[in-house]
């Protein structure tokens, strides 16, 4: 059998990482949020507390194997050129690790107890960052190991005959500070280097645990729902239009109830990273780079092209996910399977379901980038000489077109929707229509009261 070197290096990572935050603080972090919340509060119900444990390892990304020494020069040169901030890359590691989930509320009091756990922990998370940041201070400061693990998570699955012959064998990742995008593939000559925005994976959930928390507290909606929901995402806007302080990206109180609420933002902000590296990986095959370079060197107008590129590396990418489906059923439909029959059904519903799942966490995906884009021009063309707003958030094709350009991929199939995916359409734009109804001041104040 073909050796699988990322399946490999999934076993051997742990051994070149280490705990942004030792046990024993994690612990004391629970502790102090317990503590400061119930001083002020009284008891309260009981939540569940859970971690995603791939936020709290780190990693010195010129450590693995397989990079070559142009790889490692580039990425060495990526670091110091525009190094992360150590508080920053810890705050955000330590905000997408923790999450609590709580019992259906039974009064506002409720509410107002799991809202204080949410405000208080950002509290306790801000300043462990600031005190933690000393020791990754240096040059060669590790970072968080989840874009390591999401590139091992998808290369892994890939035949290993195919990844050789399509050069995907070359390609290595990083993690940089660039956060006008959100994952760029630097062509090298001859090792592709794919490179994801450090605050990627942490936006993303949070993006997540803000539509899951207004979809399942529609019942709960109070007179300011709109207000709270524009300003609690305003400064993710400004994150991919302007410049902001990571601590203030994920600051506003999201508060989920039910444990599978919790298990759901997981699975769609996995399913979403892997959507960004598989379409990154998309460019890698089908030699965009290189195309792009040689019409340039002809002097042609790339723009039109450019664009063609990036739907091309979104229907790659949608090609993985169905080709990730096929194998899963062929492997339980194996004739030299002894699986009763039942089982092997019951195999094959959860395989599609969880494709199902995945196509709807990238069309959310592809719904926030349309809001952050929309959200964006909306305060450049109002309050652009009263901000430090850039004239366009990217060169890509706008994100609504890449929806449609996916949805007219699964033409052959009933044109995928689901109760949470309708939710967000109509309660994003909800969100943008209210802020237009906002005087000039008024928007200014919502977006900097945040923000600033």
């Amino acid at each position: 059998m073909t050796d699988n070197p990322y399946a490999r290096w999934l076993q051997t990572d742990f051994e070149l990482c280490n705990p942004v935050v030792p046990g024993d603080e994690l612990s004391e972090i629970q502790g102090q949020v317990i503590l400061r919340v119930h001083q002020v509060m009284g008891s309260g119900p009981k939540p569940t507390m859970y971690m995603d444990l791939e936020q709290l390892q780190v990693v010195d990304y010129l450590a693995f194997e397989g990079l070559s020494k142009a790889q490692r020069e580039f990425i060495a040169g990526l670091h110091a050129a525009e190094p992360i901030r150590p508080e920053e890359m810890i705050f955000l590691a330590l905000r997408s690790l923790f999450q609590y989930s709580w019992p259906a509320p039974t009064s506002n009091n409720d509410i107002r107890f799991a809202a204080s756990y949410d405000h208080v922990l950002h509290q306790v998370l801000v300043q462990t960052a600031l005190d933690l940041a000393k020791q990754f201070s240096s040059p060669t400061a590790l970072l968080p190991y989840w874009g390591r693990l999401a590139f091992l998570r998808v290369m892994g699955d890939l035949p290993s005959e195919h990844v050789s012959r399509f050069g995907l064998d070359r390609v290595a990742c990083t993690l940089v500070k660039k956060a006008k995008f959100n994952a760029t593939t630097f062509a090298l000559e001859n090792d592709p280097v794919i490179g994801m925005n450090y605050a990627l994976e942490p936006i993303l959930k949070h993006l997540n645990r803000y539509l899951m928390h207004y979809q399942s507290t529609r019942e709960m909606a109070g007179p300011n729902r709109l207000s709270r929901a524009w300003e609690g995402i305003a400064p993710i806007v400004l994150h991919f239009w302007s410049e902001i302080s990571a601590t203030k990206l994920l600051q506003s109180s999201l508060i989920l109830f039910e444990d599978k609420v919790g298990t759901m933002v997981h699975w769609f902000t996995n399913d979403q990273v892997d959507f960004v590296l598989m379409h990154e990986l998309g460019h890698v095959a089908l030699a965009h780079p290189q195309r792009l370079q040689a019409e340039r060197k002809a002097g042609r107008d790339v723009s039109v092209l450019r664009h063609e590129f990036e739907f091309a590396a979104d229907s790659f990418a949608l090609g993985l996910m169905r080709s990730k489906l096929v194998k899963r059923v062929r492997s339980v439909t194996d004739s030299s399977r002894t699986d009763p029959a039942e089982s092997q059904v019951e195999h094959v519903v959860e395989s599609l379901h969880d494709y199902q799942r995945a196509l709807g966490s990238v069309y959310l995906l592809f719904l926030y980038m349309d809001f952050i884009q929309r959200a964006g021009e909306l305060l450049r063309d109002r309050l652009g000489t009263q901000l430090n707003i850039r004239s366009q958030m990217d060169t890509h094709p706008r994100a609504q077109a890449r929806l449609e350009r996916l949805e007219l991929m699964n033409l052959g199939e009933y044109l995928y929707t689901s109760p949470i995916e309708r939710y967000a359409r109509e309660f994003l734009d909800a969100v943008l229509e209210y802020a237009t109804t906002l005087s000039d001041e008024e928007l200014l104040a919502s977006v900097t009261r945040n923000s600033g």
